[in-house]
C-alpha cells in the first residue's frame, strides 16, 4: 500500500526582475515583465499557493519618444507606489559601498479571472 502524500503545505516562490501587473504601474519594460505577469495571473486563476518576488523601481523606467527625424528622447516615469501597493512592516538593511540601504516590502494581491 502506498504511503499518503506528505501533507506539508507548499508555497511556490516566483522570482522575476520585473513584473507587468497593471498597465498604469511601470514595474516592467518589456517581454520578460509581460511573461512574468501572465504567469502570475495564470497561477491566480488556478488558485496556486504562489508568491512573486521582484524589484520595484520608483524611477528607472522611462517613456520613449521618437521625433519625426527619428531621434529618440526619454522622459522619466515617476509614480506613487502607494497608489497600487500596500507597504508591509518587514524591512532589511543592506550594506552597499560606504552606506546602507533599507529594503522595504510591498504587497499586491493578484486576482484571477474569478476575482479571487
Amino acid at each position: 500500500m502506498a504511503s499518503p502524500v506528505n501533507s506539508v503545505k507548499r508555497l511556490i516562490a516566483y522570482f522575476s526582475m520585473e513584473i507587468a501587473l497593471e498597465n498604469a504601474m511601470p514595474s516592467y519594460s518589456g517581454g520578460l515583465g509581460v511573461l512574468a505577469g501572465d504567469t502570475i495571473r495564470a497561477a491566480a486563476d488556478l488558485r496556486l499557493p504562489m508568491v512573486a518576488v521582484s524589484l520595484l523601481y520608483r524611477k528607472g523606467f522611462f517613456t520613449q519618444r521618437l521625433a519625426e527625424d527619428g531621434t529618440q528622447t526619454e522622459e522619466p516615469v515617476e509614480w506613487r507606489v502607494e497608489d497600487f501597493l500596500t507597504e508591509e512592516p518587514a524591512r532589511a538593511s543592506v550594506p552597499l559601498a560606504d552606506h546602507r540601504d533599507e529594503l522595504r516590502c510591498w504587497h499586491y494581491a493578484v486576482k484571477g479571472v474569478r476575482g479571487v
